[in-house]
């Protein structure tokens, strides 16, 4: 049985808000949304793939702070969390540790997964406006120990590409197990993805670009890290970028087929 943590990938919604007059704006309705239902569920069929999910809010509170804990998972995959949500923790902002004499330290959990990576394990970022750099910069991955794992560099600023009309998606590697198999003559238009630099050791299996008039940036790439290895997916799994490739017939496939290959199931061939 492969291990997976997903870190992130719901929320809430608000809504409908009520006006009643300038002073008085009333919320009636609060609803949890599970975007990544249709990921899980697809990662789970077949019964091979095991998840766990913690939404952002859960990541703050209670992603693993040991090592061996992380070690209990063969992948972990981030989407949509900011690199804060791991930096912080709860105990930060309780009251009584403020007036205790206690000292107040705890682990950095990014380089836990760095490290976790490095001993063997596998890890995906996938790409939204708070991953990578992100909308804004809130994302701050650029400069993390977990960037210092993954096959690409981030920008020091706000990374995102909005593309409405449809980004253009080049395959590199059709060859590679995490793309074998699948029909990518059939990709669908993306509506976006964060725009960061391959580095030299990676393998970029396919790249992204606004339009035929701008280079190429990565949207899969690959790479080796210590005895583990790592993956980008620039765009979203998700909506909204991802809304067409959620419906794509070869969705579910490829991220089994990456993540059984992220859990060291599969071979990588020599280029």
């Amino acid at each position: 049985m492969t291990r997976v943590l997903y870190a992130g990938g719901a929320g809430a919604m608000f809504g409908p808000l009520f006006a009643l007059s300038p002073f008085a704006l009333e919320v009636k309705g609060l609803q949890f949304h599970n975007w990544a239902k249709a990921f899980i569920e697809g990662l789970e069929r077949g019964g091979e793939i095991q998840v766990t999910q913690q939404p952002s809010w859960e990541v703050y509170a209670s992603f693993p702070r040991e090592l061996a804990e992380l070690k209990t998972f063969d992948v972990i995959v981030i989407e949509e969390v900011e690199a804060d949500i791991f930096y912080f923790y709860p105990e930060f902002y309780a009251p009584e540790a403020w007036t205790s004499p206690k000292t107040i330290v705890l682990p950095n959990r990014l380089e836990l997964i760095r490290q976790f990576v490095e001993e063997g394990g596998g890890l995906l970022m996938v790409g939204g406006w708070l991953s990578f750099q992100g909308r804004f910069g809130h994302g701050v991955w650029h400069g993390t120990p977990v960037e210092e794992a993954l096959p690409v560099i981030f920008q020091a600023t706000d990374d995102r590409v909005e593309t409405p009309h449809g980004a253009l998606v080049t395959t590199r590697d059709r060859d590679h197990p995490v793309m074998a198999g699948v029909d990518w003559d059939a990709f669908p238009p993306l509506l976006g993805y964060n725009r960061a630099t391959a580095r030299p050791e990676a393998r970029v299996l396919a790249t992204v670009r606004p339009s035929l008039k701008v280079p190429e940036d990565p949207l899969i790439a690959v790479r080796d890290y210590g005895r583990g290895r790592t993956m980008v997916f620039a765009s979203d799994t998700t909506p909204h970028w991802g809304v067409n490739f959620m419906k794509w017939p070869g969705y579910h496939q490829f991220w089994r087929q990456a993540t059984l290959w992220l859990a060291g199931q599969h071979e990588t061939p020599r280029r």
